[in-house]
């Protein structure tokens, strides 16, 4: 089994086609079909059949294809480090990031990695937690910064911390309970969530409504952006849960918080990566600049952020 059959097959299984695959790839058809057949052959089983929808995997290919992106991942990554190590800051950095972090310690993550190293590739996604856990596994992504609960963490992940947040309630300038002081005043409003991050602010909300007595909200809107959930809350009567950091960065979009008496629960953001992974020297780096900007939110910072 080579890299090369490997990117070949991995192209076949995300294009649905040979003739696909052999574009992408700019290679014949007939030199992707005999790639494919002859890592068949030397696997001694069938990875992929063709129907009406095109090519499908069979079981063996389904358990193939997430092997074979942490194998090309894991390859390109080995190429980068023996390139850093040869003193070139060049390279690849993927990170998936929740809303908080991009509005706080990104930016001056960001500025010094790239006096360091100009050269270098980030790439920012912000996607739902499970999906960004499948993209850890597959060797797709370097590390994901989010909301940490225990829950999110399986045997094979690991989590750095960064730094803890609360949350506030937030909700559009005149909203008719913009001057309520309990939740049990807002538990009758459309709630929405954002559920980029996997979920942390459904036990957030849980959280805060159970230890009041109080039931959760009825189906609450799940927004899938930051950005959806802020034009939804800037522009209904819809509220939301931000963390304090995120809320002071969007007071100026005609939003203001609810002055709740109770407090909400706070979360840790922290840096989710494989146990098994080991980052390349730039990957590295990137994590440290993120680790500094975190650590440079002190009191005093913090409160020029929020207050």
């Amino acid at each position: 089994m080579k890299l090369q059959q490997l990117q070949v097959f991995v192209a076949v299984a995300e294009e649905k086609s040979l003739r696909a695959a052999a574009r992408r790839l700019d290679l014949t058809q007939p030199a992707v079909t005999r790639t494919v057949q002859e890592l068949e052959s030397d696997l001694g089983v069938v990875l992929m059949t063709r129907s009406v929808q095109g090519i499908e995997l069979t079981p063996y290919g389904t358990a193939l294809k997430t092997r074979a992106l942490q194998l090309l991942e894991d390859a390109r990554r080995a190429r980068e480090e023996l390139n850093q190590l040869k003193g070139e800051r060049r390279g690849k950095v993927t990170v998936s990031a929740t809303s908080t972090i991009a509005m706080t310690i990104l930016p001056q993550a960001v500025e010094r990695f790239q006096e360091a190293a100009p050269e270098a590739e980030l790439t920012f996604l912000e996607v739902r937690f499970p999906e960004a856990s499948q993209k850890l596994r597959d060797g797709t992504i370097d590390f994901v910064v989010t909301h940490v609960l225990p829950e999110m963490l399986s045997e094979d992940l690991i989590s750095l911390p960064l730094f803890s947040v609360d949350f506030v309630v937030m909700a559009r300038e005149g909203h008719p309970l913009a001057h309520a002081s309990s939740l049990a005043e807002l538990a009758g409003a459309q709630w929405a969530n954002t559920v980029s991050s996997g979920g942390f602010q459904n036990s957030v909300m849980e959280t805060a409504f159970q230890r009041e007595g109080l039931s959760l909200p009825r189906r609450p809107i799940q927004c899938a952006s930051f950005a959806i959930a802020l034009g939804l809350v800037s522009g209904t009567d819809t509220l939301v849960l931000f963390s304090r950091l995120l809320a002071h960065r969007v007071a100026g979009l005609g939003l203001c918080q609810i002055p709740l008496q109770q407090s909400l629960p706070a979360l840790e953001m922290g840096i989710v990566m494989r146990k098994d992974l080991l980052l390349t020297p730039v990957a590295e780096y990137f994590v440290r600049c993120l680790r500094a900007a975190a650590e440079a939110l002190t009191p005093e910072n913090l409160r020029s952020h929020v207050s």
